[in-house]
Order: C-alpha cells, then sequence, then structure tokens
C-alpha cells in the first residue's frame, strides 16, 4: 500500500487539501451526488482503517496512509481500482475518488470529488437564492454566486467563478475579504488555473499562503471572525448587485449601497490587506 501511493503522490497533490482544518474520525455521511454513501473511519498507529458503505448497502473495509492531514486508501469499486483520498473539512470531509486505468496510471480527468459530512453535524440552511454548484462554466448571475458560492465545493467554485461576468469579476476585487474568501476555494480546487490567474491578478497574495493561513486560523478558532467579516462584505456586495439588477430594494438601502460602493472603489484594499491581519 504505502509503496503504490508512493508512486502516485505527485499525481494527488493537485487535489483539494486543506492542512490542520480537522482531523478524520468518526462517521461520515455523503451529500449531494454521494448521498447514501457511508464513510467509517478511526485513526491507528498506521495511518487510518475505515469502512466504505455503498448506496447499495455493500461494504469495504479498507486501511488507508497518512498524507498529512489526509487519509489514502485503494478501494475495489465495481471492478474497478480506485484511489480514494480523503481531506478533513470543518463540517466533515472532501472526498476524491480517482481511477487507476489498465496499466495502473491515474486518470485525473475521471476523478470525482464528493463531500460527506460528520455524523452529528447539523449543516446551515441554504439561502433562499440558492443555486447548486455549476458542473461547467455556463454563465452565472452575480448574485446567485454571492449567495451560494460558500456551499459549493471548490471545483465548483471555479465553475461558478469562471461563469461570472467580466463586470461582476470587477466589482468583486472591491470587496477584498470577499475576494480572499473565493481566492481560498479556487486554491482548492484541480485544475484552477485559469480561474486563479484572474483572481490573483493584483491581490499580493498566493495559494500557498492563503491555504496556510486559513488553515492556521481554523486551528486556532479565529475562523467564526474572518468569516463574519467575509459574510458583512458579502452582505453589502449583494446589496449593491440587487440594486443594479433592479430587485426590490429600499432607496434607503441602494444609496447605502452606492456610497459604500464608492468608498471600496478608491479603497486600496487587496485580499493582501485582508490575509496580514490573520497571520
Amino acid at each position: 500500500m504505502k509503496k503504490l501511493l508512493a508512486l502516485v503522490a505527485g499525481f494527488v497533490l493537485s487535489l483539494p487539501c486543506i492542512a490542520g482544518a480537522e482531523a478524520l474520525s468518526g462517521s461520515y455521511y455523503g451529500i449531494d451526488d454521494a448521498a447514501g454513501v457511508t464513510i467509517e473511519i478511526e485513526p491507528d498507529p498506521g495511518g487510518y482503517e475505515g469502512t466504505f458503505f455503498d448506496r447499495s448497502g455493500n461494504n469495504q473495509r479498507f486501511e488507508a496512509d497518512r498524507a498529512g492531514d489526509a487519509a489514502e486508501a485503494v478501494l475495489d469499486m465495481g471492478g474497478q481500482t480506485v484511489l480514494m483520498r480523503m481531506v478533513p473539512l470543518p463540517y466533515g470531509a472532501e472526498v476524491a475518488l480517482i481511477p487507476f486505468n489498465g496499466q495502473g496510471q491515474l486518470v485525473i480527468d475521471a476523478s470525482r470529488v464528493l463531500n460527506f459530512v460528520r455524523e452529528g453535524t447539523a449543516l446551515p440552511d441554504l439561502p433562499s437564492e440558492f443555486v447548486p454548484a455549476p458542473r461547467d462554466a455556463s454563465r452565472i448571475a452575480g448574485n446567485s454566486f454571492l449567495a451560494s458560492y460558500q456551499f459549493w465545493d471548490p471545483i465548483g467554485v471555479r465553475n461558478g467563478y469562471l461563469g461570472l461576468p467580466d463586470r461582476f469579476r470587477t466589482l468583486l476585487r472591491m470587496f477584498p475579504a470577499v475576494q480572499l474568501d473565493v481566492i481560498w476555494k479556487l486554491c482548492l480546487a484541480p485544475s484552477a488555473d485559469k480561474a486563479l490567474a484572474e483572481a490573483l491578478r493584483g491581490q499580493g497574495v498566493a495559494c500557498p499562503e492563503v491555504v496556510e493561513t486559513i488553515a492556521e486560523v481554523q486551528r486556532t478558532n479565529r475562523f467564526n471572525d474572518y468569516k463574519s467579516e467575509v459574510d458583512e462584505e458579502r452582505a453589502s456586495l449583494r446589496t449593491s448587485i440587487r440594486c443594479a439588477d433592479g430587485y426590490l430594494e429600499s432607496k434607503e438601502d441602494c444609496d447605502a449601497a452606492s456610497r459604500r460602493l464608492s468608498e471600496a472603489a478608491i479603497s486600496l484594499r487587496t485580499a493582501a490587506t485582508v490575509l496580514v491581519r490573520y497571520r
């Protein structure tokens, strides 16, 4: 097992990972595309051991190696050999399933990323304007993106960001806490070079420091402070967009949003300005 995983380590480094976010332990149930699937996992001296239950009730025991805070195991799924990489998240785990071809090589383009929630964890209610994570970079409205992206996996955020109108991506830059939050998720997404080239431009940050800093924020219980700052800016940006798009908003709210937008336009704040306060 360890020799096999060492051979493929270079391939999985591009997959999403949040270092130090949580520890893998307990029962996790799948949501969205993984509904009906359960993973039980516990640490042991050599790494992890656990059981994978598919939606048909079949189960498969596995032993997994440690890869930082992630667990990596090779499973058999319907006669196909698959590398499972399970990454801890604050609410549960993200699981990447990457199949091997007949020559024992990983087929990255055929990989799937699934979301799991730790048993006993209550998920927040979805906003009324929530839309599911996009499967491709099809056009998406700015208001829909803002209402939904925090509930999407990194691949969904990548697709959604690429589907935004250019004018909205420009507007997003004026709200650096939200911009940083989007950059963080893009840094965790595979094949996000195009999205990151746009999102990182002029922001003074790079993915390694973003991921490392936010992981440290999670470890030191400052993540709520970080999210509060993001949510405050996100609410302001949503109001600005709703007023511009003709949603039913009060004149008082739209005037206030216009003032905040004017202040943001002349501000020199960037994602780096926000990130440095959490180091």
